[in-house]
């Protein structure tokens, strides 16, 4: 009797262990709603708040930059990204 008695005892702490454990959350994307970051996205890719003025670079500026972009060939493009190739020795 008392192996019965046991058995049913310890299938009721099981019950309740279970009953107390947190409801799994769920996460549910809401369409309706946006960070600052998203709406400042947002705007920024459908040209919203571009300005209507030209920008221009002084000559200096541009050929520097014309420098910068053309040296970047010089080098072959890695296969693989190394987490030390940043780290200067």
């Amino acid at each position: 009797m008392k192996p019965a008695i046991l058995a049913l005892a310890l299938s009721a702490i099981a019950t309740s262990m279970q009953t107390l454990a947190e409801p799994e959350i769920v996460y549910t994307p809401n369409a309706k709603l946006q960070t600052v970051t998203s709406r400042l996205l947002e705007q920024q890719s459908s040209g919203q708040n571009a300005s209507t003025q030209e920008q221009h670079l002084s000559g200096k500026v541009s050929t520097e930059v014309y420098e910068r972009y053309v040296k970047s060939f010089s080098h072959p493009i890695p296969e693989r990204f190394s987490k030390d190739s940043f780290k200067t020795e």
